[in-house]
């Protein structure tokens, strides 16, 4: 993709100059909302006019790709007309945004195959344990790096993949989501890349103890009994076990192996830890581990929304969860996270692409369909 306003084949006009047969690049509203992706062309008058509605103004156009404006149709002073448009302080808050979105969809198609391999290293590495068979903990180290680098490139790419459900083996999805969760959020904290590798790991594998859970008490579609409720608080144990007989783990990745369901407040098991002396990498694994669960379908309950997850999982700030963890969780994710399917206000549906600069309500939204379900 060519970064808008950025190149030789690439030029801003006035929106009174667009014209059917012109590609535009990604042109945005005065909110921040994607209206029209790069590289669309403009078939018909009505969509100069949606434009204009929607407070546009100026619009890049590729000229290697379609009609430039006529020589009759150029202004006598480009820079004074364009200038009258725009201020210096907009134009640069809309090529931010454009540099960001670039930045987004130039890192998706390398995220979509780091997400592919890491499910697939996942899946082969939970079902070895669960065998018996050895564990290569060489690659599961490779995919965590591969998760830590592109998360370092753009931190909402991978993000955004992790809140594609739907999957039919849970477990092992589930186990890739928290580990991309859980390195973006230590990523966002601030955690050097080695140790961000480190917690990525340590998601992966933080629920490498139900491997030694029976299944028909993993996807039991009705309440547990005493018994099995007791055999499932025992996973977090059973993993450390596993981990620590297993060369290659790092310690951060078989603390958050052991720790990932105990709560800030000691209400959790296995040993019942409270405040520091959970690690915060534990604390971190606790929280992705709940959204990803509370985001997933279930044999015994549906999806909730990731609104409704966040707002749980707030209301546990400072007892269940720590609250330095929840309010960075929810920062970096936003009110609406990075994949939500939305409804505007204005009847138009959409798929939430980034979090707005700075303001949690207000993301970035590519507009899919139009508020007649018409697809765009």
């Amino acid at each position: 993709m060519q970064e808008s306003g950025f190149n030789t084949t690439s030029r801003r006009i006035n929106i009174e100059q667009l014209e059917p047969g012109m590609f535009v690049e990604d042109v945005f509203a005065e909110n921040g909302l994607l209206l029209l992706s790069s590289n669309s062309m403009i078939e018909r008058s009505e969509q100069i006019n949606l434009l204009r509605k929607r407070g546009v103004s100026s619009v890049y156009i590729n000229i290697s790709k379609g009609r430039d404006v006529p020589p009759e149709r150029e202004p006598e002073d480009s820079a004074i007309v364009t200038d009258s448009f725009l201020s210096i302080e907009e134009e640069s808050r809309r090529s931010d945004t454009q540099k960001r979105e670039v930045a987004y969809f130039a890192e998706l198609e390398k995220a979509r195959g780091v997400h592919r391999n890491t499910i697939s290293i996942a899946t082969e590495s939970l079902r070895a344990i669960k065998s018996g068979a050895p564990l290569d903990t060489r690659e599961l180290r490779s995919v965590a790096n591969e998760i830590t680098e592109s998360i370092v490139r753009n931190p909402d790419a991978l993000v955004s993949l992790s809140q594609i459900k739907g999957y039919d083996e849970y477990t092992y999805v589930h186990s890739v989501n928290v580990g991309i969760l859980s390195a973006s959020l230590a990523n966002a904290l601030g955690y050097p890349n080695d140790a961000v590798a480190e917690v990525g790991m340590g998601g992966l594998l933080h629920d490498i103890g139900k491997m030694r859970v029976p299944d028909q008490i993993i996807n039991k579609p009705g309440k547990l009994s005493d018994l099995e409720y007791a055999q499932i608080k025992r996973h977090p144990e059973i993993g450390h076990n596993l981990a620590c007989e297993k060369p290659g783990i790092p310690d951060l990745a078989k603390k958050m192996i052991l720790q990932h369901h105990e709560r800030y407040n000691g209400t959790g098991y296995p040993f019942g830890f409270k405040g520091d002396r959970i690690s915060e990498a534990g604390l971190i694994c606790a929280v992705a581990d709940v959204y990803d669960a509370m985001t997933s379908d279930r044999v015994y309950r549906q999806a909730w929304t990731p609104q409704k997850a966040l707002a749980m999982i707030f209301t546990g700030s400072d007892s269940e969860y720590s609250k330095k963890i929840v309010e960075a969780f929810t920062r970096h994710l936003g009110i609406y996270p990075v994949g939500s399917f939305v409804k505007l206000g204005t009847g138009e549906l959409g798929m939430v692409v980034r979090n707005g600069n700075g303001n949690l309500l207000f993301p970035i939204v590519k507009i899919l369909f139009d508020k007649s379900a018409q697809k765009l």
